[in-house]
């Protein structure tokens, strides 16, 4: 991280009274000589207390050359860019882990606090095995669909237990869909959805790690990435929202580039 601890400094108050035609993210008021503008902050908890963390861009100078700084608790930081990505990211990361605890929290408070109307309690499937006898086992409240529904309607044969092998209980994970050319140089574009996928437990599977629930995500046609656990699917999301800061960046040079184009092409 390409970052500099100087001396604590008030964040000057917001309240431009005058328009900027440098940046138009300045707040700063008076001739502008200077420019400074808040642009990104983590509320405090408490009411009047100040930003948990605060990210600010500043041109003091006037010559053009930019900073970010960062303040946390009267610390600042300064950045450039690839600095501040960095940070970006650590603070990513961060995010995702408060998200799994807030997870387990709700979890733990589900355990000990149900409500009755809106929490599914446990249930059992069964299936019944020619000439007697049967077999039962644990469905999650969180399957929307079971093949235990495909023995429902006739006992399963003893001597085709096997296939309690192919039993999963699932639940669909939405992807996204986006227009996508085909492989062929003349395939037209076509909607495709992408990073669709499943949340599934295989209980009786001969793979150990299929046993337990999982996720599979297709991340485009007939590509997978299988039986993902919580911190895979962290390091994705962590993963997609660094490339999908890449994209608003790139959009950016993009605007600049037919802005250059149509002047001068």
């Amino acid at each position: 991280m390409n970052a500099t601890t100087v001396e604590s400094a008030p964040v000057p108050a917001i309240a431009p009274t005058t328009t900027c035609s440098a940046y138009a993210w300045c707040t700063d008021t008076g001739d502008h000589y200077s420019h400074m503008g808040v642009v990104a902050e983590v509320p405090g908890t408490g009411q009047g207390s100040s930003p948990h963390l605060r990210a600010w861009l500043h041109d003091l100078e006037g010559d053009g050359e930019l900073t970010a700084s960062v303040t946390h608790e009267g610390d600042s930081d300064d950045f450039d860019g690839a600095g501040l990505r960095s940070y970006a990211m650590s603070i990513g990361t961060f995010a995702s882990q408060v998200m799994e605890l807030a997870d387990q929290l709700q979890a733990r408070t589900c355990l000990s606090e149900p409500a009755a109307d809106t929490v599914k309690r446990p249930t059992t499937w069964t299936i019944a095995i020619e000439g007697g006898g049967q077999l039962s086992g644990y469905l999650p409240p969180w399957a929307e669909r079971s093949s235990v529904d495909d023995y429902a309607e006739q006992p399963l044969r003893a001597d085709s237990l096997r296939l309690l092998v192919d039993i999963d209980h699932w639940l669909a994970v939405e992807g996204v869909e986006m227009h996508v050319v085909g492989p062929g140089c003349n395939d037209p574009a076509e909607p495709e959805e992408i990073f669709r996928g499943h949340l599934q437990v295989r209980p009786f599977d001969n793979d150990a790690p299929t046993r337990v629930p999982h996720v599979d995500l297709e991340v485009v046609e007939g590509r997978w990435m299988e039986n993902l656990g919580p911190a895979d699917l962290a390091d994705i999301a962590d993963k997609l929202r660094t490339q999908a800061a890449r994209l608003d960046e790139i959009r950016k040079t993009l605007v600049q580039a037919r802005i250059d184009w149509e002047a001068n092409a």
